[in-house]
């Protein structure tokens, strides 16, 4: 499964190799009067636990098992799984007691049964690059604010199998969640109802207050959006997950640390 990001280096402090030992000697000070500052003030203290408000749109042709045809505002099953799913993971229990978590609530939910002008409907043919694919995103974030105005993130469900063209290693994509929007795509075939839950991750890593974006297991040095065991829900590809995947007491504390918890 392939996401569309960017990756960063967050080590800010990497020296070059023209450095001098003075120069190392003040980027270490300066880290670690910040570590410091972060840790007795009150500004940069964690949270416990965070709501995350997610508005839900339906295009034509997504497969969510609608249990109403008559309602447009009524939440499909699929979502209703998923949203349920999300809630599960993305909490830590110690003896029955919440230590830390996320909550996720659909600020509302809303089925299109026609095509929305401007936004192609089925994900595969979705424009990849481009001027094209910019004012799709646009397009779809205008339609979202529309929809709802107080969402931290949008999530469309499409038509397709996958999203764009198959890869070149002959994979497809069958989520996205877009590093410089509040964006998040679902094609038919992200069936696992931890996809969802796996795709919020992404975003919450991405909005980091801190600009540390990375999973804290990262995959490798060119995917750190990932994780890298298996079992684990922010591993690359759902196939290897058990039935429920694994997740971190880092991973959720990571993902508290999203600025959207702190606006």
């Amino acid at each position: 499964m392939i996401h569309i990001k960017k990756h960063y280096n967050h080590d800010s402090y990497k020296d070059g190799p023209d450095s001098s030992n003075q120069s190392q000697l003040q980027k270490k000070d300066h880290k670690d009067c910040y570590i410091k500052s972060n840790l007795i003030s009150d500004n940069f203290k964690t949270i416990k636990t965070g709501t995350l408000n997610v508005c839900i749109i339906v295009l034509p042709g997504a497969k969510v098992d609608r249990n109403s045809k008559n309602n447009q505002s009524i939440v499909p099953n699929r979502v209703k799984r998923d949203i349920a799913a999300a809630n599960r993971i993305w909490k830590q229990y110690e003896k029955n007691r919440l230590i830390q978590g996320v909550t996720f609530t659909i600020t509302r939910s809303f089925v299109f049964l026609e095509n929305i002008s401007g936004i192609v409907s089925n994900a595969e043919n979705f424009p990849i690059g481009g001027a094209s694919h910019l004012t799709m995103v646009q397009a779809m974030l205008k339609t979202g604010r529309k929809i709802c105005q107080n969402a931290d993130v949008y999530v469309f469900y499409m038509n397709g199998n996958r999203f764009g063209p198959i890869n070149f290693d002959y994979s497809s994509t069958l989520a996205v969640t877009y590093n410089s929007f509040p964006l998040i795509i679902m094609t038919n075939a992200s069936t696992d109802e931890y996809l969802l839950a796996h795709e919020l991750g992404h975003f919450m890593f991405i909005t980091n207050r801190f600009s540390e974006t990375d999973d804290p297991e990262p995959f490798h040095e060119l995917d750190r959006n990932h994780n890298r065991t298996p079992g684990n829900l922010m591993f690359p590809t759902p196939e290897f997950w058990p039935i429920v995947p694994e997740i971190t007491g880092e991973q959720i504390y990571k993902a508290l640390n999203s600025r959207v918890f702190y606006s």
